[in-house]
């Protein structure tokens, strides 16, 4: 499914490493949270699975093999349905391994980075961005959204958001650069507590399937540009699993809220 996508350069060698195995090693790191180092020796070296992972992430392949996939799943589970809404909110999580955009969200007592994603009503992604986790959710919503752009979103007229996202300057930045709407979800008055707030549950299952990823637990990378890829990979493999499901069931299942 995703062979045709990975990229053959003309000349030199002959490819001796198998893309499955490099690709089954970066899934195996990703949900089980090991180190590059401790991959199995089953894998081929750490360096070369490195070494690709590292190519792919700047080069664009992960990019493409995630979009490739959502559409595929879009089409399965919803054909002919294009998207008209999507969500958008973060999440923070400490750092284990220092390295660049590192701060300290108050709030959620929490120092390390924040991930910024939003997602279509099925709770795939469509655009991800890893920020400090002192970046205010409204000030790092543009770059989130301004990925929307290059995809084929037109019909998505609104975009769901919590309170964070109540800001003057984000509603202008939308104006003069959005063709959709930002809609602000809030909690009803007087509520205390937890509540479960109408459609906004789509993007924090999304949240809940990245947990699945050990890897994820914790922000381990060292550049936010791994963090990112990291998350795609993880969509990457849920989408796979549920493309072609192991023993006819499917590793994470679209759930409805009661």
């Amino acid at each position: 499914m995703v062979k045709p996508l990975i990229p053959v350069y003309p000349g030199g060698r002959p490819r001796k490493t198998a893309m499955r195995d490099v690709l089954d090693a970066i899934l195996y790191l990703l949900r089980t949270g090991c180190q590059w180092r401790y991959l199995p020796k089953d894998f081929p070296p750490k360096s070369t699975v490195w070494g690709y992972f590292d190519e792919w992430r700047h080069n664009g392949t992960l990019d493409a093999l995630h979009d490739k996939l959502r559409d595929r799943v879009r089409k399965q589970h919803k054909p002919g349905k294009p998207r008209r809404t999507a969500s958008i909110d973060s999440q923070s999580v400490d750092s284990s391994s220092g390295g660049e955009a590192i701060g300290r969200d108050n709030h959620k007592n929490v120092d390390g980075r924040k991930r910024h994603i939003v997602v279509d009503s099925l709770g795939l992604l469509l655009a991800v961005v890893v920020t400090a986790a002192d970046v205010d959710d409204a000030a790092a919503a543009p770059a989130a959204l301004q990925q929307l752009a290059g995809q084929p979103l037109g019909h998505v007229r609104l975009v769901y958001a919590d309170s964070k996202y109540h800001n003057h300057a984000l509603y202008g930045w939308v104006a003069d650069n959005g063709w959709y709407e930002l809609a602000i979800v809030r909690r009803p008055e007087g509520s205390a507590g937890w509540v479960r707030l109408p459609i906004r549950w789509t993007v924090e299952r999304t949240f809940a399937w990245l947990s699945k990823c050990r890897r994820l637990s914790v922000d381990r990378e060292k550049s936010t540009r791994s963090a990112e890829a990291m998350i795609r990979l993880a969509m990457i493999h849920l989408m796979l699993n549920r493309l072609c499901p192991k023993d006819g069931q499917y590793e994470f299942q679209y759930r409805k809220v009661a």
